[in-house]
Formats: structure tokens, sequence, C-alpha cells
């Protein structure tokens, strides 16, 4: 342990402490979890649409409410990467210091990432002109990181011509938003230059469009890295250890998982409509699995803190944490108990979600339990709930399947800690009896 805890603080803890405090991370970090209400809305609407209860669907289909229940999914999950780009870039505005300037970087962003994407035509008989159009397939899933990328060179190229004050001045008087309006007149020239020169270059290749250069050189592999049972084993292990020594896991890898997760719900809901398999099993939804009341998995260890603690010490506690636990909080009890440093549950906590993801992988891929189809829901939201919610009623009991492997894995580690607590409370009172004697 001794060996290990020198390891991490020398080599391994600086990476994720330089990682999660530097500022593009966490720009994009904030305006991914922005996006939660916009996702949580659309996927609530598409869940509605898709009970596959025949007399339902007819009922949907005879009232026109199939149409209003489709439409407001392709205007919220399918348009996600619109909403990356400004809140990412906006997020950023604030990150870097330039509060005052987040909606002129936010709309520029956004007029941006629309340059790239290529326009559809159609020409109606007996028209004199084609008419064109967006086309939407760039606007969604598919754009997620070309929206990243948007965002971070707008920001920067925005900033940067701040920084060197090449901008229109006005006189003294003139309200701040009259001001604000002509500072974004020469970046926003610049930048959407710069981007026009980006879209018709790539117009010029085989490509077609810098959205699918990014999307197939990219994020494609990405995904293809980061979706696999190995990978996803290792990304869990550095979160957990990082937890184990003090450093918040979650928002060192989360940050550069949320655009993967992203890219992956329209194609897992298309798939859902379809009644067909989920194609990326790896989702966000599979990393809340695994913190079932917290980082660790420690709703069992609650669980079984309150009811089989003999020690004051641990009534105490587990009276303090049971209710945040079954929210999926458990900082109290990282940093309170505190699981953080404490040797005896080392193996527990970064071993508990190991175990249940390799379980639960073996049971989605036989088929006895369902693949949550990886809606952005808040971290908060109690299992059985979450699990109805992410498509599945099979899903939903493995969620309750969890918390008890997450109690037997604890509850042998509790017992040395409550034996040991409930010898010094014992300990103590002797001793206090003798004084009083």
């Amino acid at each position: 342990m001794h060996s290990m805890q020198a390891f991490m603080e020398k080599k391994f803890i600086p990476v994720a402490t330089k990682i999660s405090n530097n500022k593009w991370v966490q720009s994009i970090s904030r305006g991914t979890m922005s996006l939660m209400g916009v996702i949580v809305v659309g996927a609530i609407f598409s869940l509605l649409g898709s009970i596959g209860i025949p007399a339902y669907q007819t009922f949907l289909k005879n009232t026109g409410l199939a149409n209003l229940l489709s439409y407001v999914p392709a205007v919220t999950i399918n348009a996600i990467g619109l909403y990356m780009v400004f809140l990412i870039a906006y997020q950023a505005a604030h990150v870097f210091g330039h509060e005052d300037l987040a909606v002129n970087i936010g709309i520029v962003s956004l007029v941006s990432f629309l340059a790239l994407i290529p326009l559809k035509s159609t020409q109606e008989k007996g028209a004199m002109q084609a008419i064109n159009y967006l086309n939407v397939d760039y606007i969604g899933s598919r754009g997620a990181f070309t929206a990243i990328i948007t965002a971070m060179l707008v920001v920067s190229i925005y900033l940067y011509i701040i920084k060197k004050n090449w901008t229109i001045k006005m006189p003294e008087g003139v309200p701040p938003q009259v001001i604000n309006a002509f500072t974004d007149v020469i970046p926003a020239f610049v930048i959407l230059t710069i981007f026009s020169l980006i879209r018709w270059a790539f117009s010029l290749t085989s490509y077609i469009s810098a959205t699918d250069f990014i999307y197939k050189m990219l994020q494609k592999p990405i995904e293809a890295l980061t979706g696999s049972l190995p990978a996803f084993i290792i990304l869990i292990l550095i979160a957990q250890l990082l937890w184990f020594f003090g450093i918040h896991g979650s928002f060192t890898i989360l940050p550069i998982l949320m655009p993967i997760w992203i890219s992956y719900i329209n194609p897992n809901m298309a798939a859902y409509h379809a009644g067909k398999v989920i194609p990326h099993m790896f989702n966000i939804e599979m990393y809340n699995m695994l913190t079932i009341g917290g980082s660790g998995a420690t709703l069992g260890f609650v669980i079984v803190m309150f009811i089989f603690a003999k020690s004051q010490q641990y009534k105490k506690m587990a009276r303090l944490v049971i209710v945040p636990g079954f929210f999926n909080i458990n900082e109290p009890l990282i940093f309170g108990l505190p699981i953080i440093m404490n040797p005896i549950l080392f193996i527990p906590f970064v071993f508990t979600p190991i175990i249940i993801l390799i379980l639960g992988y073996i049971l989605m891929k036989i088929g006895l339990v369902g693949v949550p189809i990886g809606l952005f829901l808040p971290a908060s939201t109690p299992i059985v709930f979450s699990g109805i919610l992410q498509g599945s009623w099979s899903y939903a009991i493995w969620q309750v399947v969890a918390v008890l492997i997450s109690c037997v894995t604890y509850y042998p580690f509790f017992k040395i800690m409550d034996a040991k607590a409930l010898e010094e409370e014992k300990a103590g009172a002797e001793k206090l009896e003798q004084v009083e004697n």
C-alpha cells in the first residue's frame, strides 16, 4: 500500500490533477453537462412514443400524438451538436475570464459550426432556382466532435483578437450592449472567413466536409477505442484509484467520455425505436451502473452499515449517509468515514464496480438483461426509476441485484472495521469508568 501510494502521488495524481484543472477540459465538461435538460426532455418524449403496446401505438397514431412525441426528440436529441457548440464556447468564455463576451462567442461558434455543414439542394418542378436546405444529419451526434473542435477554435481566435485589441472602438457614453455588438464585428468576420475557407477546402476532397473528416478520422476511432470491455475496465480502475487517493476520479475521466457518450444517443435511440440491439453498450448508463450510491458502488456498503453496525461510530454514520446514498451522493462517506486512504476498504471500493461491470456485461451479452439506452439522466436519479427510463425492466431489476452484490463485497470488510471500532469504544468506556471510580 505504501509503495502504491508513493507511485500514485509521484506519477499518477499530478497528471490527473493537470487534466482535471485544464481549462479546456473544464469548458467541455461544463458545456456537455449543461445539455442535461435538453437531453432528458427529448428522451422522455422519445420513450413515451416508443412504448411497445399495440393499443397505445394505435391511440397515438389516431390522435396525432405520435407526431408531437417525435417532434420534440427531433429538435433536442437529434440536434445536439448545435447546443453543444454554443454551450461549450459559452462556458469556455467564463472559464477564460471573459464572461461579458460569453454570448457573443457562443453565437459566433454556432454560426461557424453551421458554416461547415454541407447544404442539400432540391429543384422543384417549375421553380426558377433550386431550394437549399440544411443537412440535419450533421447537427446531431455525428457532429459532436466537430462541435467541440469548432468551439475551441472559435474561442481561441476570438480571445486572441480581443487580446490584440483588434476591435472597433466606440466613443464614450455608448451603452455597453452597443459596444459589445461592435466588439463582435471584427472577430466574427475573421472567424467566419476562416471557417468558410475550411468548408471550401474540404469540399475539394473526398471527405466533402470537415464534419465528415472529423467523424471518420477522429470520432469513430475514439468510439471504437473506448467501446470495449477492457478499455472500460481500465477507465473505471483509473477513476476508482484516483478517488481512493483523494482526487475526484469522475471529473478526470468524464470530460473525455462525455462527447463520446453524447454521440451514442442518436444511434442507440434509433435502435431502441426499431426494436433492435442497442449498438453502443458502453455508454453513460453503464458508468452510472457502477456508481450506484456514488463512486465505488457504495449503496450496498451504506445498507450493510445501516443494518449490521454494532459500534456507535458507524451507527451514527449510517444514519447520516443512508438517504443521500439512495440518491447516489456519497461524498460524506468518502470524505467523512473516510474511504479515502482507508486500507481496509481499498479492495471493495476499487473492485466492486469492476465485478458489477463484468457480471452485467455477461448478462447483457446473453440477453438476460437489457442494454441501457444511455440517456443522460440527473446523477441523483434513484435506481429502478432510472432503469425504467433507460428502456428496460430487466435492467431496473439488475440495478437492484448490483446493490446486493455491493452488499456482499463490502460486508466482510465493514465487519473488520466495525469490530475494531467496537473494541475501541469498549476500551474507551472501560478507561472512563476507571477514571470515574
